[in-house]
């Protein structure tokens, strides 16, 4: 039972914030007209102080295998989900528009700002800069891959210049030239600051969207969407990726990798896939389904998984 509430306790935080940030929308101290520079402000300053923070700042951080061979895992782990998520939309014989957008968003876990507060609370400071640099294979992944299976255009790499995966790019070659003593004191200390508020401030943000879509769902017609993203996100994926860390050895010198794919299979849809949806004008609608049943979903089945995750 310790094991269990520990995980629990891990679980509350990131929750806590989210009903926070979709209390603030609720009651009108955080208007949706703020949506759009806050995302901004977040993607663009806040997260990638957050990465040069951990990368610069981690001890025994060097560049070697682990390093290039770590963002291969979340760039497979990304692939897994897109061809469940394809094949289950054949199964419940989906129409093409709907599947593209289906496919997009239960292919896709919320890598970030739930599972590196997660991740840390459950096995340590040391995980954060692992899934830093898992989420680089994730973010390149998404904007290649990805980007094909929502749209059906070509493969493009344009989109893996976004701030997350330039900075992990700098903080990396940054820290072979010498690390944070390249940088002045003061600087360091702005990047400190502004790097905590990220996780913070952005699940406020996805607290506030969140509770935006719950006014405007609908479910779909025999819970099709539902139920597919659910058996995608909240079953499929994490029971493969667990059996996958329970039979297969990790690479010399990469046991933390475990920690890290546990963490990642327990997560539920990420969020910010509405937003990309909207931007390649998929289909909203699915979307919105697939994302908040498996978050609410994953209330139950994360603290399950974890605890399956930690005993193997």
């Amino acid at each position: 039972m310790d094991g269990l509430n520990n995980i629990i306790l891990s679980v509350l935080p990131p929750f806590l914030l989210l009903g926070l940030g979709a209390f603030a929308r609720k009651v009108g101290w955080f208007r949706a007209e703020a949506d759009a520079s806050l995302s901004m402000i977040t993607i663009r300053v806040l997260y990638p102080c957050f990465i040069l923070y951990h990368i610069l700042g981690a001890p025994n951080m060097a560049l070697d295998f682990r390093s290039f061979l770590t963002p291969l895992y979340g760039f497979f782990s990304i692939l897994i989900g897109f061809f469940l998520s394809w094949a289950v939309s054949h199964i419940f014989k989906m129409e093409r528009d709907t599947a593209k957008s289906f496919r997009f968003c239960s292919g896709i876990f919320n890598y970030g700002f739930i599972a590196i507060p997660v991740g840390e609370a459950l096995f340590g400071t040391e995980i954060v800069v692992r899934i830093i640099l898992f989420n680089l294979g994730v973010e390149v992944a998404i904007w290649t891959i990805g980007i094909v299976v929502l749209t059906s255009n070509k493969f493009s790499i344009s989109g893996m210049l976004n701030p997350p995966s330039v900075a992990v790019l700098i903080a990396l070659f940054v820290q072979a030239l010498g690390g944070k003593e390249l940088l002045p004191s003061f600087v360091w200390e702005v990047v400190m600051q502004v790097g905590r508020c990220s996780i913070p401030i952005g699940l406020i943000l996805i607290g506030g969207s969140f509770y935006v879509l719950m006014e405007g769902f609908k479910f779909s017609k025999g819970l099709k969407i539902e139920g597919a993203s659910i058996l995608v996100r909240n079953f499929l994926f994490p029971s493969i990726v667990l059996a996958f860390v329970y039979f297969f050895p990790m690479p010399g010198g990469m046991e933390w990798m475990k920690p890290v794919l546990v963490t990642q299979a327990a997560m539920p849809a990420g969020i910010f896939a509405i937003v990309i949806v909207g931007n390649y004008k998929g289909d909203k609608e699915t979307a919105m389904r697939s994302i908040l049943v498996t978050m609410i979903a994953s209330i139950i089945t994360l603290p399950i998984w974890l605890m399956i995750g930690v005993n193997l």
